[in-house]
């Protein structure tokens, strides 16, 4: 788990050639693909509660979460592990 200041793709190929996995933050201007349409900023998506599996440009498969705070604050989340769900977050 870390920070989206560390969330680049070069970093999450590194984990996945460990065969380790991540739970990260994502700015919202990230580009994705939800529906194999073309890329998107991340913000522009809509994502249910339960996540959203998308497409990280130059990454690949991921699951999406967005979380929006009493105070309006939005944060994207995102994991490799495509069945993660908000318990096991």
């Amino acid at each position: 788990m870390f920070d989206t200041w560390y969330a680049s793709v070069k970093n999450l190929k590194a984990i996945r050639k460990k065969e380790w996995h991540f739970l990260t933050r994502l700015k919202s201007n990230r580009l994705v693909n939800p529906d194999n349409k073309g890329n998107v900023p991340l913000e522009t998506v809509e994502i249910p509660p339960k996540g959203l599996v998308v497409h990280l440009r130059a990454y690949g498969f991921v699951k999406v979460f967005r979380i929006v705070s009493k105070d309006g604050d939005t944060q994207h989340w995102v994991t490799d592990v495509q069945d993660m769900d908000e318990a096991k977050t």
